[in-house]
């Protein structure tokens, strides 16, 4: 059981990112398994019923290694496209991002869209291309093809020494030495002669990155003089840290070949943590829910020294929390620990209304750190309880499952009284069931969307409401003449009086406008609100005795219907401007399919330097699953955004079928 605090600078905060099927998780459980931790038992960070089924991460793991006398934790971000949105939080837990790269594959979508929030943070990268053991690795591509992203900023550190099955360790260019696996542990030897060529061109581009970060070192290099390895290894750390070039390291996870070389960098290279002073306070990287233990939060502690039982202040409520028993997280285990020092990554228990990116401290004078959101999720799902059983719990299960899920989104659509769910696609969808499930005992079901639709005239007319029941004791009159007539798309609604010598008297005019409002809220083609009119009132009749509030409020609501009637009704459906970052290749598919959904296309540019940006506005109805569809058709490197638009009228063949589906529903 971890007791001792280790010192803020023999911790390193390590964050594993990258694609689903590059051996992340493997590799963050060989790094952790160099501290003796026993992994026989299965799937150590992919501790959930959910992952073990799928074989995949869906959420962040965390675990931790002594290695050289230094404290690692190691964290591994899901990489797959249905849950991604782990991993966004989770960089601010890190002093360092891994991304681990398919050696074969190279660089795919989930690497570049990270890379750029780890941009946004300046947040320090290493690439490890792993993997390498496998027949169609190519590191030499892979390099390149990294290069052309990131330019002479990407820096290689180790070589493969064999390929495929005859992988046996790594070439060290820094050092420029063969470091092979040996039954005994490792050995050195000199580079062979048949790899030399090639292990001198990456040397150089190794030397390239490193001399950029020293005038004088560049200097003498611009003059023909190679620095050794002494003196290029003095400015290695620091050009790291500021993000000024990125290692690329080599490893098979799998093999364990490369991985205590990887460890043995972390350690000598990557950056220890910053404190923010002697003050305690932390940051909430990660909330989660254990059937048995409750809400536990992931916390990175950002100044001071963290105790057991400290009393701190939550800085969004004001409230006083204690952090009673600390422990670190292993998986799915837990080690407690007495106390934790600054840059610490430790996990808490059972405290109430803390959620992700919440800071606490002693006095609420901790500056915020800046965190990454994850991208939006646009895949849109209605829930309901699966049983009346499920109702009462549905709503509080929901609001623990969005604390622990940081890109699910539940909102409840006042104008189709629907409980959304946003969601990055089907699978996202069904781990969400699952977690709601086994973790709260509730059972949900999710169906399509119901579009909100508007209607609304096309062109002017009168009608007239009569409201009058005068057969004994106190009746009822208003008698109410309106005209109608379309006004712009966006206006809303609009109510003149051009009520003449009190046909109806003042304190009825109110009445009438009302009643109108409630005929227009509950439509009078499909039922759907009806927009943009113009509503004059301009004749009608009263009783001295039996006219009241309520008949005029009728006779306005049957007067609107009558007009609206006569002046023929449209449906209007919402459209969506959807912007698509897309490969350049694939810029004519994804065009192609928007227009297939009644799309127009409103323009077109540059995204990057290998992406198109597409805008188009869309109707919301062949929407709601076009997340899942674009990632299907550009194989996930297809980026999305989508905003509310305006509404437009329905092409005439689609308002009748939802017209008919209405009147079936009614």
């Amino acid at each position: 059981m971890p007791t001792a605090i280790t010192p803020t600078e023999r911790i390193r905060n390590v964050l594993l990112v990258g694609h689903g099927g590059t051996g992340k998780t493997t590799l963050a459980e060989a790094l952790i398994a160099l501290g003796g931790t026993d992994n026989s038992r299965g799937s150590l960070l992919d501790s959930e019923p959910e992952e073990r089924e799928r074989g995949s991460s869906l959420s962040l793991g965390v675990g931790w290694v002594r290695w050289r006398d230094h404290h690692i934790n190691v964290l591994d971000a899901p990489g797959g496209d249905d849950a991604i949105g782990d991993a966004y939080p989770a960089l601010a837990a890190a002093d360092v991002a891994l991304f681990v790269v398919n050696a074969a594959a190279g660089v795919q979508p989930q690497h570049d869209r990270l890379w750029a929030a780890c941009d946004e943070l300046n947040l320090p990268r290493i690439v490890v291309l792993n993997q390498m053991d496998q027949q169609q690795a190519n590191y030499q591509a892979a390099v390149d093809g990294l290069r052309e992203r990131c330019g002479n900023a990407l820096a290689p550190v180790h070589m493969p020494l064999g390929v495929g099955a005859e992988l046996s360790g790594v070439i060290d260019l820094l050092q420029f030495v063969a470091v092979e696996k040996t039954a005994q542990g490792r050995a050195e030897r000199d580079v062979p002669e048949e790899r030399r060529a090639q292990a001198d061109r990456n040397r150089e581009f190794l030397v390239e990155a490193i001399v950029e970060h020293d005038d004088e070192m560049l200097l003498a290099y611009l003059e023909g003089e190679t620095p050794s390895s002494a003196e290029l290894g003095k400015v290695f750390a620091a050009g790291i840290a500021s993000g000024g070039f990125f290692p690329v390291l080599c490893t098979s996870a799998t093999a364990g070949i490369g991985v205590k070389l990887l460890a043995d960098f972390l350690v000598a290279e990557a950056p220890s943590p910053r404190s923010s002073g002697e003050q305690t306070a932390a940051l909430v990287v990660k909330t989660q829910s254990d059937p048995y233990v409750g809400r536990i939060n992931i916390l990175r502690l950002l100044g001071g020294t963290l105790h057991a039982d400290d009393v701190l202040r939550v800085q969004r409520t004001g409230d006083k929390v204690r952090l009673h028993q600390l422990f670190r997280l292993q998986g799915g285990d837990n080690d407690p620990v007495t106390a934790a020092a600054a840059g610490d990554i430790v996990a808490v228990a059972k405290l109430d209304d803390v959620r992700t990116n919440d800071v606490i401290d002693v006095d609420g004078s901790t500056p915020m750190p800046q965190v990454a959101s994850p991208p939006e999720p646009y895949y849109r799902l209605a829930l309901h309880p699966a049983s009346s059983g499920d109702e009462d719990k549905m709503s509080s299960a929901l609001a623990r499952m969005a604390e622990e899920d940081p890109a699910l989104r539940i909102v409840r659509d006042t104008e189709t009284n629907q409980l959304v769910a946003s969601v990055y696609g089907p699978t996202h969808m069904a781990v969400v069931q699952s977690r709601l499930q086994r973790k709260f005992g509730v059972s949900v079901e999710a169906g399509p969307v119901r579009i909100a639709y508007r209607e609304t005239v096309r062109t002017s007319a009168e009608g007239i409401g009569k409201h009058v029941k005068q057969s004994g004791g106190h009746g009822q009159y208003g008698i109410a003449h309106v005209r109608v007539e379309p006004a712009e798309r966006g206006a809303g609604f609009t109510f003149h009086d051009n009520i003449v010598g009190g046909v109806v008297p003042r304190q009825f005019i109110g009445s009438v406008e009302r009643g109108i409002v409630d005929a227009m809220a509950s439509g009078v083609l499909a039922g759907y609100p009806v927009v943009d009119v113009d509503v004059t009132l301009f004749d009608g009749k009263h009783h001295s005795v039996d006219s009241s509030d309520m008949a005029f409020q009728v006779a306005g609501s049957l007067a609107f219907r009558a007009a609206a009637n006569n002046a023929g009704l449209v449906l209007l459906e919402p459209i969506d401007e959807v912007r698509v970052d897309v490969p350049d290749a694939l810029m004519g598919d994804v065009m192609g399919d928007l227009s297939s959904r009644r799309g127009r296309i409103q323009g077109s540019g540059r995204g990057g330097p290998t992406t198109a940006v597409v805008v188009a506005h869309v109707p919301r109805a062949e929407l709601l699953r076009y997340a899942a569809d674009l990632r299907s058709l550009t194989s996930g490197a297809g980026g999305l955004e989508v905003r509310p638009s305006h509404y437009e009228q329905v092409p005439e063949h689609i308002a009748e079928r939802i017209i008919a589906e209405a009147a079936d529903a009614a």
